[in-house]
């Protein structure tokens, strides 16, 4: 009974989403933010050359450009959620960019060579497919923000 206790108290304090979304914030600022380095330049351009959902940028920006492309995006999603706290509109439509994000993120688990990896038999994820695989999750943290900002709103 502590359990269904806490789990009411828990859902009482809207916990779930305050975790998720300054969660999702945190991980868009600071990866968004990185986004404008040489490194993550590089270190994105293999994802993003084998999506099909995002290769033609290469044929338009630089890695360099394409990758602050992708970091405006990524921080004007994470100040749409925080603003959701204020504007729930806000707050939807930075959940909505949100999934867009991670959905595309996702996919490039399809797309990118070498995500997978056989390891005494078992096909696992390697260290590219590790880092990508927590999207999913996070995909499913946006989701719950786009309804949770949109209750607010009717």
């Amino acid at each position: 009974m502590k359990v269904l206790k806490f789990a009411k108290w828990l859902n009482g304090n809207n916990i779930a989403f305050i975790v998720s979304s300054f969660g999702i914030a945190l991980i868009l600022l600071w990866i968004g933010t990185f986004k404008f380095t040489p490194t993550e330049s590089n270190g994105i351009a293999g994802l993003v050359k084998n999506s099909p959902l995002m290769s033609w940028m290469y044929s338009i920006f630089s890695i360099r450009t394409t990758s602050a492309i992708i970091g405006v995006l990524e921080i004007t999603a994470a100040m749409g959620i925080l603003a959701g706290n204020f504007s729930p509109r806000v707050g939807l439509w930075g959940s909505l960019l949100c999934v867009l994000i991670f959905f595309v993120t996702s996919t490039f688990l399809l797309s990118t060579p070498g995500v997978v990896e056989h390891v005494d038999g078992l096909l696992v994820p390697s260290g590219t497919g590790s880092f990508l695989i927590k999207d999913i999750s996070i995909l499913g943290a946006s989701l719950f923000l786009v309804g949770h900002f949109s209750k607010k709103l009717v």
